[in-house]
This record gives structure tokens, C-alpha cells and sequence, in this order.
């Protein structure tokens, strides 16, 4: 069930998204990702209703989710590389930063984690973004951003916030991404399983099993 949602967000969020051109062209609506307006009371209680959903039934691929009591904007979740990938078997950090009036504005999206496919710590544009205030749909939630992200890491189209590297420096970052994670004290501290390669292995197979 959860490989078929994951299928069909990869279809709709390459079908969405318009290209490096549309990008710049939005570049200007993209605002900062230190905003630091209070969230609205519905969107604490849509965030805080997400992520209960979230640690609930993860969505696939995306065993854990890390949110501070003290910043319910602020999203941190360890995902897989997808399968049948250049991603496959490696282990990223996707970071997720609602904007205070969600749902009714997308969210900046970035990868934390070296991947070869987007430029580590900058907003990624993509349909689901940030970048496209004008495609955004209030009803999409954290598991439809983070399955589309995804589904969007497996394609070559060209975006800002991306990087052009071959398939094998992406297999490469693969093999090296859990040791880079688990090496930085601040994504150790949020996923201590990092630390620990049987319970990666776990997590691992508790997502082959669901």
C-alpha cells in the first residue's frame, strides 16, 4: 500500500513540476527560511494533527521524523534512498519548514544530508514548495510533501536548489551518507538510531514489511 502512494506521488509531482525555468521565474515569491512569525492557532493544530498521523503510519521510506516541542514549523525526517535508484541503501535528512499561516502557504523544502542531487542545506523548487505558491493545495499534508520529494530526488530535471553529478558520485554519497549523518552531532542528537547500525537495519526492514 505504502510503495503505491509513494508510486503515485513520483507520477504527479513529475507531471507538476515545470522545469529550472518556472523556478526562477517563482524565484521571487521564495521567501526566507529564518521567518520567524509565531504559527497561527490552525496551523499548530493541523501540524500537531500531521504529525501525530506521521509517527502513526510513516509514510514509505520515511521511518522517523524529528519536530522540537519549542518549533512546530521546523520538520527533520530521515528518509531511505528510493529503490531501483542511485539512492539505494543510503540515508538522508530532508528538512521541512512550514511557513506560520500553513495550510494555506507550501513550505520550504531542503536535503540535509550530501546526496548528489540537491545542494545540501538551500530550498528545493518543486510544485510542493516554496517556489509555487500558485500550484500549492491547502488539502496536501508532511507525508504528501515528503513522498513528492522523494519521487522528485529520483528524476534529472534540472531545479533550483539542484546539483548535476553522475550516478556514481550519487552511489557514492550513498554508501558514505550514514556515517556523514551520524558524524554531526546536531542529526545524531535528533536520530540517535544513527548511531547504531542494528537499529538502522531495523528500521530498514520494518519499512520492507509495511
Amino acid at each position: 500500500m505504502q510503495r503505491r502512494i509513494y508510486e503515485a506521488f513520483k507520477t504527479q509531482t513529475m507531471t507538476k513540476t515545470s522545469g529550472a525555468d518556472v523556478c526562477r521565474r517563482s524565484a521571487r515569491r521564495a521567501t526566507r527560511l529564518d521567518r520567524s512569525m509565531a504559527p497561527s492557532k490552525s496551523c499548530v493544530t493541523r501540524l500537531t494533527r500531521e504529525l501525530k498521523a506521521f509517527r502513526a503510519n510513516p509514510p514509505p521510506l520515511a521511518p522517523l521524523v524529528h519536530v522540537s516541542e519549542k518549533d512546530i514549523l521546523d520538520w527533520f525526517i530521515l528518509v531511505e534512498g528510493p529503490p531501483s535508484s542511485p539512492y539505494e541503501g543510503g540515508w538522508y535528512v530532508m528538512r521541512i519548514k512550514f511557513k506560520p499561516s500553513y495550510p494555506f502557504e507550501a513550505p520550504a523544502v531542503m536535503m540535509i544530508t550530501p546526496n548528489g542531487r540537491f545542494a545540501e542545506n538551500q530550498s528545493v523548487c518543486m510544485s510542493m514548495t516554496e517556489w509555487h505558491q500558485e500550484s500549492w493545495n491547502p488539502a496536501w499534508s508532511a507525508t504528501a510533501i515528503t513522498c513528492g520529494f522523494l519521487s522528485f530526488m529520483t528524476t534529472n530535471e534540472q531545479t533550483s536548489g539542484g546539483v548535476k553529478t553522475t550516478d556514481e558520485e550519487k552511489r557514492t554519497l550513498a554508501e558514505k551518507s550514514l556515517a556523514w549523518n551520524a558524524a554531526q552531532p546536531g542529526l545524531l542528537k535528533k536520530f540517535p538510531e544513527l548511531a547504531s547500525a542494528e537499529k538502522m537495519e531495523a528500521l530498514k526492514m520494518k519499512q520492507t514489511t509495511t
